[in-house]
């Protein structure tokens, strides 16, 4: 189970095995002392497809299979939606859409996602949009080198690493980049993935000497 202290944020991977059944279990975080409370799986009756999916975004708690890539994002126009829930889905990738700070802090309770996309829907970013990024410039450093952040506003430049540094993103394109997106996440990712493969084996490595 993926766990994240709401003290400091930093995240933490527990085995199932380790928790008790039918009780909530409680521990103290290493790195910033607060206590972290984990409640166990609702055995109540299930509710309608319909009213449970409705209840699950709202708490912002879903479960995905083991290795399945996730994708969250911000983008307020409908028709720009559906491009980028398509060319995500052709990417293997699971998309869940936010609007605001608050539902990404949600989602990012429960699970992190492996894809972050945020799209600027005008010549300024939305007050939502620059909500979003306040939230995920803070994270924990071993967190955010999980997430990969792609920032899609007009003066996005894919091959100007310096912009993307300085907004706090992974990746920044432009809208007309958006039918290429496999072309552009693929390499991007790879070079990513290469650059902190040492500092996750060291970390796994770590986890599994303390939990």
């Amino acid at each position: 189970m993926d766990i994240i202290c709401t003290g400091c944020n930093r995240h933490f991977k527990v085995a199932d095995e380790k928790l008790l059944s039918g009780g909530t279990v409680y521990f103290t975080c290493p790195n910033c002392r607060e206590r972290i409370e984990i409640k166990p799986a609702s055995k109540t009756k299930p509710l309608p497809t319909d009213e449970k999916k409705a209840t699950d975004e709202s708490r912002g708690f879903e479960y995905f299979e083991p290795g399945s890539k996730t994708a969250l994002v911000y983008c307020p126009g409908p028709q720009t939606r559906k491009l980028l829930q398509k060319e995500l889905t052709c990417l293997g990738y699971k998309s869940r859409f936010v609007n605001q700070q608050d539902d990404i802090k949600f989602r990012f309770r429960y699970h992190i996602y492996d894809l972050v996309l945020l799209y600027q829907d005008g010549p300024e970013p939305e007050d939502d949009l620059v909500d979003i990024m306040k939230y995920l410039r803070p994270l924990m450093m071993d967190m955010r080198r999980k997430i990969f952040v792609v920032y899609i506003h007009p003066g996005g430049d894919r091959f100007d690493s310096m912009q993307a540094f300085s907004i706090g993103v992974d990746l920044t394109i432009s809208p007309s980049g958006l039918g290429h997106l496999s072309e552009i996440l693929s390499p991007a990712l790879k070079a990513k993935e290469m650059a902190y493969k040492v500092f996750f084996e060291c970390k796994a490595k770590v986890e599994m000497e303390i939990f």
